[in-house]
């Protein structure tokens, strides 16, 4: 989608919600970095070869921590009312067998306030990753994003191409119980809450790949990122 067209939809957004208080246009752009460095599927190693993520239930946080929900702006095809997809490998350089499309932020409304925070969760929440992949709407329809097993979507693909300390991860819910469209339970759901004390919104978030290389190794269902960091504009 051209960023044309994406300001005209989301001005179409903000102006119907806005009767309903839901004023304050939110846009979170993400950007992979490694030793605090932007990267790309196209560079020079370090290159990126993966960076794919489901982002759920976004809040802002204002000065006395309490959350406000962010809602997602639904007209876009990687977001629907529960789900945004950010896909920034381009299907191209080191990140060949990739998908060409890329959707680097989320867009959504909140009500006005004074925030000083934000929250998230990587992941699908459960009534959702486990239903039928056949049947369901983007941006949960992507089969490259599915384990095709109990475990349900993949919540994240990441990978880094370097001359020493790269690597290729893929997270997702394990030790389910039930079948296919039946699950009963996860014993390690693995879902990410993220949080980020002092962001503003006009901030970016960095998903800082050196670090999610040095900790995704034995990672506990609901720690706490050290991963995801507030990128100032």
């Amino acid at each position: 989608m051209s960023r044309t067209r994406l300001a005209a939809v989301l001005a179409t957004t903000i102006t119907c919600i806005s009767c309903s208080r839901w004023d304050l246009p939110v846009e979170i752009p993400f950007q992979a970095t490694w030793d605090n460095h932007a990267i790309a599927c196209e560079g020079t190693t370090p290159a990126l070869t993966d960076l794919r993520f489901y982002v759920t239930n976004p809040r802002l946080v204002d000065p006395a921590g309490r959350e406000h929900d962010i809602r997602f702006a639904t007209e876009f095809e990687w977001e629907n009312d529960a789900v945004a997809l950010i896909d920034l490998e381009t299907g191209r350089g080191a990140c060949a067998g990739g998908s060409p499309e890329t959707y680097d932020r989320v867009i959504g409304v909140a009500r006005a306030g004074d925030y000083r925070g934000l929250r998230f969760t990587v992941g699908v929440p459960f009534r959702l990753n486990h239903a039928d992949l056949r049947t369901a709407s983007p941006p949960l329809d992507r089969n490259d994003m599915h384990s095709q097993t109990v475990s349900g979507y993949k919540f994240l693909r990441a990978g880094v191409a370097a001359e020493s300390g790269g690597f290729d991860i893929q997270i997702s819910s394990e030790g389910c119980n039930g079948s296919v469209g039946y699950v009963t339970g996860c014993e390690r759901p693995n879902r990410i809450e993220v949080f980020l004390p002092d962001f503003e919104p006009g901030d970016g978030v960095s998903v800082n790949l050196d670090r999610l290389r040095d900790v995704v190794n034995g990672l506990p269902a609901g720690k706490q990122n050290v991963f995801v960091t507030r990128k100032q504009p």
